[in-house]
């Protein structure tokens, strides 16, 4: 909206243009001339024009014509026409024709028509106006609309990660439950595995330990059967493939979870190798995967399966102290029976 609104006032009759100019020249406005309709049409081309003053009867071109020619140059401004009385047919024509919100009739009074340019003015602002906080209305309910959306995506993403740490503490409380009794090591980790299971909904899970620096399965479960623990047994013949092998020396490296996504191969499932850290020791391997028709782990599931391996390299550090301490006592009795 301009800052100093232009009034273009169009008639044949140079001493009406004139007079009208003197007539509004302390009010305030820009004040353009025109001598004919297609002088006024190239003045609107030209400036931007928020009122029009047309006379009716013009030699080239009648006041309604060019009055509707302005609207297609110059929709937003609005259109008076000057009319004497035997022209009124025509004017209320033109209104319904053209566009034109009113019509004044010659001779008119000054007082009345600085009033009636004063009220189309005052009309032009608001209209302006409304505009202008129609638009910030706009572009604030858009922010708005953005911002529930932006805080349903945090709240939908703060409460998957409370459902998550809901079924992580859930696994521990279990995995530590059952440390509390004596239980073989092997026990301890078919229990993890289920829990892997219940809690995380792995199809299969294997837990590797290193002998001899090698990765050898120790406990596994779902490789047979859904859910089914593996018989010690039946262990020795679950194989590694290739992209394992990948997986595992990776995981050696970087002493971080590997998460294999897309294995290319419609025979391998998306599965992930979590390392059993005792500090920075490396004591296995935990590897988790889902069948073909699941989707591909999580980072906040190979995280709770991480939170596992801690409890899981706990068991093995312990069972691995009372093996030490065992093997000790029979040495302790070998020497003694050597002495006696």
């Amino acid at each position: 909206m301009p800052n100093k609104h232009a009034i273009l006032f169009v008639d044949d009759d140079e001493n009406i243009l004139n007079s009208l100019r003197r007539l509004f020249r302390r009010e305030g406005y820009e004040i353009l001339l025109a001598k004919s309709g297609t002088e006024g049409l190239e003045v609107l081309k030209n400036h931007q024009v928020s009122l029009i003053i047309s006379d009716q009867r013009m030699p080239e071109m009648i006041g309604a014509e060019f009055l509707a020619k302005a609207k297609e140059i110059s929709p937003q401004s609005m259109r008076i026409m000057l009319t004497g009385y035997s022209d009124l047919d025509a004017a209320t024509q033109a209104i319904n024709q053209g566009g034109i919100s009113r019509f004044i009739t010659k001779p008119w009074d000054d007082d009345e028509l600085k009033m009636v340019v004063r009220d189309a003015i005052q009309r032009i602002d608001l209209e302006a106006q409304n505009l202008f906080l129609t638009e910030q209305l706009r572009h604030k309910n858009a922010a708005l609309e953005n911002f529930n959306s932006q805080l349903e995506k945090a709240v939908s993403l703060r409460t998957l990660e409370l459902h998550y740490k809901i079924k992580e503490l859930e696994g521990k409380d279990r995995i530590a439950q059952h440390m509390l009794s004596v239980n073989s090591l092997e026990e301890t980790l078919e229990l993890v595995l289920q829990v892997i299971g219940d809690i995380i909904e792995m199809d299969k899970s294997i837990i590797y330990l290193l002998d001899g620096g090698q990765p050898k399965p120790t406990a596994a479960i779902g490789i047979y059967s859904p859910k089914a623990i593996v018989a010690q047994s039946d262990l020795e013949d679950i194989k590694k493939t290739p992209l394992h092998e990948s997986a595992f020396a990776q995981v050696l490296e970087q002493k971080k979870p590997v998460n294999i996504k897309d294995t290319k191969s419609k025979s391998i499932s998306p599965f992930a190798v979590v390392p059993i850290l005792r500090g920075d020791d490396l004591l296995g391997y935990i590897d988790v995967s889902n069948s073909d028709n699941k989707d591909a782990i999580s980072s906040e599931e190979v995280d709770m399966v991480a939170s596992f391996a801690l409890q899981a390299a706990m068991a093995i550090s312990d069972a691995q102290s009372h093996k030490d301490i065992s093997s000790w006592k029979v040495q302790l009795e070998d020497v003694l029976k050597e002495i006696n």
